[in-house]
This record gives structure tokens, C-alpha cells and sequence, in this order.
């Protein structure tokens, strides 16, 4: 997520950047990762049914080329999970 799907640089120069942060949270109903297969017998872990995420990050664009970085810290997802996760994206993106 890095802020918005459109992005341009200013005329007056070639590059520019910004900061962005978020939050968003979310009821899971079915998760096949932590619920197991779907049809038949499987390992499973007793989830959680909301799950939160915050995030925040920058974005530098220069010309046509946005480069972002986000942090995302994600609530525990299972009973017994020992420590939150804390992941994060690197992304490209050309504009044309």
C-alpha cells in the first residue's frame, strides 16, 4: 500500500516524495492456511476471527518510477502464536 494507485511528479522537478500510514482491520470467517483443507480432515490452529494491520512507509517517485517501502505490523492471527508479524514490501512501479 503506498498511499495511492495514481501518482505524478511536479513539472518543476523530477522527483518527489511523501510518507503515508494506515490502518486496517478485518473479521476472517475462513482462512484455508490456519482452518486446514476444505474438504477433508487437515491441520488446523484455533484462529482468531479479527485480525488488525498498521502500516506506514515512503514513497519516492522520479519520473515515471515510484519506489516504495511500507512496514506492516499485523495482530496475531491464531491462539498460541507467540509474537505478532512484522513484514515488509518493497515495490516498483512504472507509470505509463
Amino acid at each position: 500500500m503506498s498511499g495511492t494507485g495514481y501518482f505524478d511528479t511536479p513539472a518543476s522537478r523530477d522527483y518527489d516524495w511523501y510518507l503515508f500510514t494506515g490502518v486496517n482491520a478485518r473479521a476472517v470467517a475462513r482462512d484455508i492456511f490456519l482452518d486446514g483443507n476444505t474438504f477433508r480432515d487437515s491441520e488446523s490452529v484455533d484462529k482468531k476471527n479479527f485480525v488488525a494491520d498498521a502500516n506506514a512507509g515512503v514513497a519516492l517517485t522520479y519520473g515515471q518510477t515510484r519506489f516504495s517501502y511500507t512496514l506492516i505490523y499485523r495482530t496475531k492471527e491464531f491462539y498460541g502464536q507467540e509474537d505478532p508479524s512484522i513484514f515488509g514490501s518493497f515495490t516498483v512501479t512504472r507509470r505509463f
